[in-house]
């Protein structure tokens, strides 16, 4: 018995290596086409041929009796892999004479991963933090440059406006703030030039940034910019297209209630007195991830935060709102309104039965 199950514990060793070694000859072909993307600048993140390949695939698996599910996983994991094969140290760039990239930041890790991905581009890219700038003699950076990218804080950026019309003629300003009716509204007032606005939607620790996605709200003189909006997808980059009221109402729910519910929930085991450490020793990994979560909220500036709480177009009222809708579901729960909860959870089901593309 033991000599038979060795025999077939070998045959799938060998099996196993020829795998590798398929895989390790089709990554080789990755390497190829990304030389071939980046000679003509296409984008290194192609959804459409992944999702071709993957339908493909799960039908092929069908037919031979392995589990449709099963393969999706797999070639998801392999394409992914194939990405970080097809990255090359430097992408194709479009604008091979422009001028000097100006970046002014009080957040240093988002920035200098624009600077890094310019950089590799062959950009000439200079980075500079909001504390180190003398407001009163800034105008000597703003000599020959080509775009000026602004991640600065509200004081910062309240002492600033009035020093952009200093910008040489047609630089473009990108507005990386999160809230564009702080921020962008007013630049657009001051500053006559091309002027986009642009929100990240990624973690910047990443050093790759493909399927990672931007929003962009057009400004001003948008002709000025559009082969920057190229160039950001030729990174891997989604980017996806909003005005700025539309942005503002959208980014509520993407961050303003995120970044308020894991404050409450943070206020909540303060005032408990939980322990931190026996919740985290009897969590699952998905837990811990929230843990994880809770943590990088308190490392960042806590102004960033509030502004995204309080000033986006009627927070204070969606908030209160939102508190309604939980105040509503623990009378629910008091008056032990079985069915009328259940027919709750039925319509959230629904809701993500009808968007599933997405959310898995």
């Amino acid at each position: 018995m033991l000599n038979k199950l060795n025999l077939l514990r070998n045959e799938i060793d060998n099996l196993d290596l020829k795998l590798l070694k398929i895989l390790s000859k089709r990554f080789e072909l990755v390497k190829k086409i990304g030389a071939i993307k980046n000679k003509y600048g296409l984008p290194l993140y192609d959804p459409k041929r992944e999702k071709d390949i993957i339908n493909l695939k799960k039908k092929e698996a069908k037919k031979i009796g392995i589990s449709a599910n099963f393969i999706e996983k797999i070639f998801y994991r392999i394409i992914n892999q194939s990405y970080s094969y097809e990255k090359i140290k430097i992408f194709k760039k479009i604008k091979p004479n422009f001028l000097k990239i100006l970046i002014i930041s009080y957040n240093k890790n988002i920035s200098i991963l624009f600077k890094e991905m310019l950089a590799i581009t062959g950009y000439d890219v200079f980075y500079i933090e909001e504390k180190k700038i003398n407001i009163n003699k800034i105008n000597y950076l703003f000599k020959k440059i080509g775009m000026i990218i602004l991640d600065v804080s509200k004081t910062f950026f309240e002492k600033l406006i009035k020093k952009l019309v200093f910008l040489p003629k047609n630089c473009i300003l990108i507005d990386l703030s999160p809230i564009k009716k702080i921020f962008m509204t007013k630049i657009l007032k001051i500053y006559k030039g091309p002027v986009l606005g642009l929100y990240f939607l990624f973690n910047y620790k990443k050093n790759l940034l493909f399927k990672e996605s931007i929003i962009y709200c057009y400004g001003r003189k948008e002709k000025h910019y559009i082969w920057f909006l190229k160039q950001i997808e030729i990174w891997g980059l989604k980017i996806k297209n909003m005005n700025i009221i539309e942005h503002d109402k959208y980014i509520f729910f993407i961050e303003s209630l995120k970044y308020l519910h894991t404050l409450m929930y943070s206020i909540f085991l303060l005032k408990t007195k939980i322990s931190l450490n026996k919740i985290f020793i009897l969590s699952k990994p998905v837990f811990k991830l929230n843990s994880l979560i809770v943590k990088n909220f308190f490392s960042t500036n806590p102004q960033l935060y509030f502004y995204l709480i309080k000033y986006s177009k009627n927070n204070t009222q969606k908030i209160k709102k939102y508190l309604d809708y939980i105040n509503n579901l623990v009378i629910l729960v008091n008056k032990e309104k079985k069915i009328k909860i259940i027919d709750i959870f039925k319509k959230i089901k629904k809701l993500l039965v009808t968007n599933k593309e997405f959310l898995f």
